[in-house]
């Protein structure tokens, strides 16, 4: 459709035509995929067909009136030259051609095909001159005027009083005067007041030999070319061309021809009809889309609903896993309380501190062991159930049986056991974090090294007291062995302080990482149990790709079908009341 022919003649009524040319396009290609009537699709091909005649329109007038450039200044386009037509005595037919080439089609008749696009939705038929039209000439011209659209009837601004022209009127005018226009030409030529009295002259003419008025209009068709030619356009030559009014009638004529609009009107309640038809045949398609999309979407919420439910009834395995904990630790403290001994500070054992925290370790680690089954036990059991309803209501649903193993029930073995896993690879990591080992180890060392130099600082102050009573010198010799007594009781009394410090920090070291410990633990048994679910989820697979299956199958007519249904609703707002005229107009 041609620039000119959308954006000023008829902008509307091309518009309506499109966008129901497009739906009818659309609904052609669904309909053969959905096995529609294809006597439904033809019907709406020769529909269409009919809404694509172009439009005629008529050019009459006397030799030199301007019938050509006004035929230009209207569509914007240099397509009616004047050496086009071989001879002024024929009748010039424009068509639409993909390629320029004429056509005799008769002696009287010149077919000229060009490749313009507005001939797509107009054909022009431009006359010979009426001062110079033979009998057969106006023969075959008044045969063109039951099929036109409009008939324009030229007059030049120089000699609007051609006897030709309005002998050819007296003719013509009884039957066909509802699709005449008079148009004065070439008013560039003359002044205002001139055109002004040019005009009403014409309507006092036409009013006094026919008893009626026609739709008159002055224009320039020179200034409304260059005006529509020039690059950047020109709106003062525009406006001194007077050529709006003019194509404002033409498009009100394009807008509201009665039998455009009746096949408009059948066309669109036909694309309706099977819309509607194809609707219904997809509707199954549709709904098996839905209901199948439906029942998958609840799998994920359900299942993280029961997760959910599963952990909180497992909560008191979470506090069996901190309990394990801390009773790992009480059963360490008789190791710790071994290395407090006297004896063991003086022949201190290398590994003592590695023996207190692999007795942590191994204690928590087997309750940990015996605990974490009991709790994958109960996570297997209510996906179980989980699957025993869902599983019933997809089977019904699909028809279809799930393939999950040998005898039909889901094995969920490595599920159960990554629970496990993961539990006990959280608690040992946690334990490797506590650094237990290297803190005890530097302590024993520092308590051992505490008493022996007290115990060294005394036994040299014996063996210094012995020596003095050897010498008999008094009283150093008791004070001597005074010394010796006093740095035994300072080491007592070191020793019971750092005892009192290693524990308290063996003590704090639990309960610091006590809270890790269990977090982690709780952590790894909730990500196993997700992905438990997650397990559960997946054996849907298979019902999923069926449902994909249908998406791809379906969904793209089913959005094609929301679109064209759009579309058409859309076009049912400027039809309906269209159809309600018309049929009021019949009554």
């Amino acid at each position: 459709m041609s620039e000119a022919s959308t954006d000023l003649l008829g902008k509307n009524y091309f518009q309506t035509r499109e966008e129901l040319a497009k739906a009818i396009e659309s609904l052609k290609v669904m309909g053969k995929d959905s096995g529609i009537n294809p006597a439904r699709l033809a019907l709406l091909d020769n529909l269409m067909a009919n809404l694509e005649d172009p439009f005629l329109f008529m050019v009459v007038g006397e030799v030199n009136a301007g019938k050509s450039s006004l035929l230009n200044a209207l569509f914007g386009e240099d397509f009616c030259k004047s050496d086009v037509v071989p001879t002024t005595e024929r009748i010039a037919f424009f068509k639409y051609g993909e390629e320029a080439h004429e056509f005799d089609f008769s002696k009287d008749i010149f077919e000229i095909f060009r490749p313009n696009a507005f001939l797509r939705d107009f054909n022009i038929v431009d006359t010979p001159g009426t001062n110079s039209i033979e009998s057969e000439h106006q023969h075959v011209t008044e045969q063109f005027l039951p099929m036109a659209d409009l008939a324009l009837f030229v007059f030049s601004v120089t000699n609007p009083w051609g006897a030709s022209t309005w002998d050819f009127l007296d003719r013509i005018h009884h039957q066909w005067k509802k699709k005449i226009v008079f148009i004065l030409q070439q008013c560039d030529l003359r002044t205002e007041e001139e055109v002004a009295a040019i005009l009403e002259h014409l309507q006092k003419t036409a009013h006094h030999r026919f008893g009626q008025h026609f739709p008159t209009f002055a224009v320039s068709a020179k200034q409304a070319y260059l005006a529509k030619t020039s690059e950047s356009g020109n709106d003062e030559l525009s406006a001194a061309s007077q050529i709006a009014g003019l194509e404002s009638y033409i498009s009100g004529v394009v807008e509201s021809s009665e039998p455009r609009l009746v096949k408009l009107v059948h066309a669109w309640r036909a694309a309706c009809y099977v819309l509607g038809e194809i609707k219904e045949r997809l509707g199954a398609a549709a709904e098996i889309i839905r209901a199948d999309s439906e029942l998958l979407s609840e799998l994920e919420p359900a299942s993280r609903i029961q997760q959910k439910r599963t952990l909180k009834k497992c909560e008191p395995l979470f506090e069996a896993f901190d309990q394990s904990f801390m009773a790992a630790g009480l059963q360490a403290e008789p190791l710790l309380d071994a290395e407090f001994r006297y004896i063991s500070a003086l022949i201190r054992k290398k590994r003592a501190a590695e023996e207190i925290e692999g007795l942590i370790f191994a204690t928590t680690m087997k309750a940990v062991h015996r605990s974490v089954g009991a709790g994958a036990n109960a996570v297997q059991e209510d996906v179980q159930h989980l699957w025993e309803r869902v599983s019933d209501e997809m089977r019904q649903a699909f028809k279809l049986e799930l393939s999950v193993g040998e005898d039909g029930e889901p094995n969920w073995k490595e599920a159960h056991s990554r629970i496990g896993k993961n539990v006990a690879s959280a608690t040992q990591q946690a334990l490797r974090e506590l650094h237990l080992k290297d803190e005890l180890a530097r302590l024993f060392a520092q308590r051992s090294k505490i008493i022996w130099v007290f115990i060294f600082v005394s036994i040299l102050s014996i063996l210094g007291g012995v020596i003095l009573s050897m010498l008999q010198i008094n009283p150093w010799n008791a004070i001597a062995f005074g010394a010796a007594g006093g740095c035994l009781a300072l080491g007592a009394v070191a020793g019971a302080t750092s005892v009192r410090k290693i524990r308290g920090f063996y003590i704090g070291m639990l309960e610091k990482h006590r809270e890790t410990v269990a977090q982690k633990q709780r952590d790894a048994f909730a990500d196993g149990t997700f992905k438990f679910y997650e397990d559960f989820v997946a054996l849907f697979n298979p019902l999923r790709n069926v449902c994909q299956q249908h998406r791809d199958k379906y969904e793209p007519q089913l959005k094609i079908i929301r679109e064209t249904e759009k579309s058409l609703a859309g076009l049912e707002r400027i039809l309906a009341p269209v159809e309600r005229a018309l049929n009021a107009k019949k009554k």
